[in-house]
């Protein structure tokens, strides 16, 4: 899949020798949680082999900004792994057809332009060209500002599970179609 989003932002899936592009914008991001946020759930649970079988199973999508890595969002019609039924009867609709969004990560230098709101439209514009219902994602709790970010455009929150002392995160969804 590639497109290009307003802003001069180019949009490719990408591929296996790709892994060295999305970890550097996951792992900047991560450091950038940890640094400015306190929160050390990236760093805990992402590593570059995770990222390298995301995107052999996944839709991992590269966004580029003149010429350089800004970003990247991945996408699956199925739920992610650590969801336990009890998280997915939080959903509306379980049985529904959903875009399930993960791994949303733009550069720290360039956040606060708008590309983070260009990829969650990019998600719901693929879930309603798809005949897809829901775009589904959760956040931790505790990142106020992303969580109203996500509500600002749409997505309700539904539910919520824990994974620990302050390790709280909301489940999100919004039906596009």
């Amino acid at each position: 899949m590639d497109s290009e989003l307003e802003g001069g932002l180019k949009v490719i899936r990408a591929a296996d020798a790709d892994v060295d592009k999305v970890w550097g914008v996951v792992k900047s991001c991560s450091d950038w949680l940890l640094g400015e946020k306190k929160l050390d759930h990236w760093s805990k649970y992402y590593t570059r082999e995770i990222i390298e079988n995301k995107i052999k199973k996944q839709e991992v999508l590269l966004v580029y900004q003149g010429g350089g890595v800004v970003g990247t969002i991945t996408l699956d019609t199925n739920p992610v792994d650590y969801y336990t039924e009890e998280n997915l009867s939080h959903f509306s609709d379980p049985s529904a057809k959903a875009i399930y969004v993960s791994v949303v990560a733009v550069n720290p230098e360039v956040q606060g332009r708008g590309i983070a709101s260009r990829l969650m439209k990019l998600a719901d514009d693929v879930a309603k060209s798809r005949g897809i219902d829901y775009v589904r994602f959760d956040c931790r709790a505790e990142y106020t500002d992303l969580a109203n970010f996500y509500q600002k455009r749409g997505y309700a929150k539904v539910g919520s599970f824990s994974e620990g002392e302050d390790q709280n995160y909301l489940l999100m969804e919004k039906k596009v179609i």
